[in-house]
């Protein structure tokens, strides 16, 4: 048998890597073309564009951005870095308690400076949180440090950016514009999981980390386009013992465990079946892909109906979703857990969110600040059901029960 010598063996092996590099950085010049006829078509359109529309953009810049890492940051810190499991758990808890006690700085925040400068003081947190993450094969951080700096940042985004929704909202048409807003932010996102699996097996995480870092920059960009009016807002702690407030809150709390299980606990129990990032990545996208459609056309139906009506038949089928992922074995058993899923959720959510924006009528800033708060509670309460149960399980059926709070909304 002729064995090729070590330069030959060289050759061969460096030229399938050579042409993913290139092929790569082919879409990359493609993409960042995208973006460039974007931003120009933004700009001469500035003046015509809604408040509403530039929000749109903005978040469907943020969640792309977002959906190229949040997917595999749990995996990134047990697996790749070799975080325990408990500690892993713990730095998810420690951040949404953060994130529920700079809540009311960021409404004063709001009150201060206006709504899109908060949302821009948010974005140096999340941007030093993401070189922490990329240092961290080298230097083994405590966790805390992260957890403190995304739960600032995120404090600061969501406060900023619901208000500003809820002011560049229209009530008549909230089912409506809550749908294209969740549609936009997912269908952005549709790629992201894809492509982020990808580059993790051709170039690992550090060029993921840079490509989300711009495309977060270039979100809070996009809202100062145009003029930051100054909406006044007023807040005093006060307005967390608000009655008005509590009605919703077991929905808030609800709301927070949803956020948990579908980011940390859902993707870390997925990739204990899938067993790779890409395989991860593509679910991830065919979960966006079928939510998006749902989401888009049942909110704009829901301006035409009982949106109650549509939440109590959604929220049981949502419910079961999560009972069933539970106890699923094999990839077609996630596969289909997860459409199914996807299907349920896309239904009920956008119906949900418009009520859950009308119901900040009046008391806009202290009301979600409050629901800030509480979403923060259920954002740890089914984190430590897992650490107590030591069951990633438990986590799901637990937010299986959890949801059944959207029919008292």
């Amino acid at each position: 048998m002729k064995i090729k010598s070590s330069s030959q063996a060289d050759v061969i092996t460096t030229r399938p890597r050579v042409q993913l590099f290139s092929n790569l950085a082919y879409y990359l010049y493609i993409f960042s073309g995208f973006l460039r006829d974007l931003f120009i078509t933004i700009t001469y359109q500035n003046l015509s564009m809604s408040l509403i529309k530039r929000v749109y953009i903005s978040l469907a810049l943020r969640y792309f951005a977002l959906s190229l890492i949040s997917l595999f940051i749990p995996l990134y810190l047990y697996k790749e870095i070799g975080y325990s499991f408990e500690q892993t758990i713990l730095f998810f808890i420690f951040y949404s308690l953060v994130l529920g006690l700079f809540s009311p700085l960021a409404a004063k925040c709001c009150e201060w400076y206006g709504v899109k400068h908060t949302v821009l003081i948010s974005i140096p947190f999340y941007l030093a949180f993401l070189v922490l993450l990329n240092i961290l094969p080298k230097v083994k951080l405590n966790l805390l440090w992260l957890g403190l700096l995304v739960g600032i940042s995120l404090s600061f985004y969501w406060i900023g950016m619901n208000l500003l929704f809820y002011h560049s909202s229209h009530h008549k048409h909230r089912g409506e514009e809550s749908g294209k807003r969740l549609s936009a932010s997912i269908i952005a996102s549709l790629i992201g999981p894809v492509v982020g699996g990808l580059l993790i097996n051709l170039v690992g995480f550090y060029i993921l980390f840079v490509l989300s870092a711009l495309f977060l920059f270039i979100s809070a960009l996009v809202l100062f386009l145009s003029k930051d009016e100054h909406i006044h807002y007023e807040f005093s702690l006060r307005s967390l013992i608000d009655k008005h407030h509590w009605r919703h809150l077991l929905y808030f709390i609800s709301h927070g465990s949803y956020i948990t299980t579908s980011g940390v606990i859902w993707p870390l129990f997925m990739f204990s079946i899938l067993g790779g990032y890409f395989s991860l990545g593509i679910l991830g996208s065919l979960l966006s892909g079928v939510g998006a459609v749902l989401i888009l056309f049942v909110g704009k139906y829901s301006d035409h109906v009982e949106k109650r009506t549509i939440i109590r038949w959604s929220a049981i089928g949502e419910s079961i979703s999560w009972f069933v992922r539970a106890f699923v074995q094999t990839v077609g058993q996630v596969y289909a857990a997860t459409i199914f899923g996807a299907m349920t959720y896309g239904i009920m959510v956008s119906p949900l969110q418009a009520l859950d924006v009308d119901s900040a009528r009046g008391r806009a800033s202290g009301y979600f600040v409050t629901r800030e708060v509480f979403i923060c509670l259920g954002r740890m309460s089914v984190l430590i059901i897992v650490l107590m149960t030591n069951s990633l399980s438990g986590g799901l059926i637990a937010h299986g029960i959890l949801n059944f709070a959207a029919l008292l909304f």
